[in-house]
């Protein structure tokens, strides 16, 4: 870092945010946003964000704007130069990179911001004004701590692990009533369902998921909400054909921000390491999350210990490097043993033991 800065005696009109490309990160990344409005409640702050993140950012009380990106990572490279050039008219005066991307680097310079902060991975540190030195336990520490590692060259030396609201009781309510509308009651045991994650390796088995629901109809009467995105869609029906449709939602595709207020009416979520399941965690929906090839001690859903129970293997390999089947060998149903070895049985306990403490609570 060329030198220490600090946020709190910038002459600033207006802050630059570039958030990171999966939900899960973004939601790590939130506590830091909050630290950098806390800090300058004087300056305008726009998160620059990928879909569909930018639909619930958009209701955060600490962005004053959101633009959304209209470029995937594998769009191509031109295409985001021209859309980071255009930024230019919003006169940014600091950029906070939250990705670890040469290329997110480069659109932040190509924004204008005079100031340019973040961690000098894959070679950008020349592009940043202010590289700051990557923690040396970056590999195993929580993301929230790695994130708010960034913003420490601005003298924020300290970051809540709170989330502030980004739903209104007016849509979790709005949100009751098409469930009721549904046959979904208010007092109903509403168990909610993720069977999809961003690779195929860190998805349970679909059967294992349709077994469990099951289960948790015969035997608690629970009504299910599968939740996921449109491209989940068949992954989702493969679990609903376990469950009679008077006790199933299928709900795939639908904006972000409904599907929050959805998490909200819900008595639990049982989902893969995901997006959801931080997003459920964000906004307090106690969880079950199944953790196969990923790291519980990184990635663990940022919510009180009473509301979630975690799933998971110790294997020696853990935590994995991602390389699925040149470092570990599959399963007969081409899984991980990792998620392989976690069991219907295994996950039914989990549910029963978070039950307990919801009933109890």
């Amino acid at each position: 870092m060329d030198h220490p800065i600090r946020l709190d005696e910038l002459d600033l009109n207006h802050i630059l945010l570039w958030m990171p490309h999966w939900l899960g990160d973004v939601v790590f990344v939130l506590p830091t946003v909050q630290a950098i409005r806390a800090c300058r409640p004087d300056v305008r702050i726009t998160a620059v964000a990928h879909p569909p993140a930018h639909e619930f950012l958009r209701h955060h009380p600490a962005l004053d704007s959101v633009i959304k990106i209209p470029f995937s990572p594998k769009d191509g490279f031109w295409s985001a130069c021209q859309f980071a050039r255009g930024l230019r008219k919003y006169q940014f005066d600091l950029a906070v990179v939250f990705p670890n991307s040469f290329r997110s680097t480069v659109l932040a310079w190509l924004s204008g911001a005079n100031i340019r902060i973040g961690y000098p991975t894959e070679g950008r540190g020349f592009l940043l004004t202010h590289p700051v030195a990557k923690r040396k336990d970056s590999k195993s520490v929580h993301a929230i701590d790695y994130y708010s590692g960034i913003v420490s060259c601005l003298g924020i030396d300290r970051v809540e692990k709170t989330f502030d609201p980004v739903v209104s009781k007016e849509e979790v309510e709005q949100q009751a009533e098409w469930l009721l509308q549904q046959g979904i009651a208010p007092g109903d045991l509403l168990v909610a369902v993720q069977p999809g994650a961003s690779k195929p390796e860190k998805r349970w088995h679909m059967e294992r998921f349709g077994i469990l629901c099951q289960s948790l109809i015969k035997q608690r009467g629970a009504k299910i909400l599968l939740l996921g995105s449109a491209a989940e869609a068949e992954l989702i029906e493969q679990v609903r054909q376990y469950c009679p449709r008077e006790h199933s939602l299928l709900v795939a595709g639908q904006n972000m921000q409904e599907v929050l207020a959805l998490l909200k009416n819900c008595t639990l979520l049982i989902a893969n390491d995901s997006g959801l399941m931080n997003l459920a965690a964000m906004v307090g929906t106690p969880l079950v999350a199944l953790f196969g090839p990923g790291s519980p001690k990184t990635t663990d859903p940022c919510i009180e210990p009473a509301k979630k129970e975690i799933v998971t293997r110790n294997f020696s390999c853990s935590p994995c490097r991602h390389n699925f089947f040149k470092e570990c060998k599959p399963s007969p149903h081409n899984k991980p043993f990792c998620i392989e070895d976690i069991s219907v049985q295994d996950v039914s306990e989990a549910v029963d033991r978070l039950l307990v403490r919801i009933q109890t609570g």
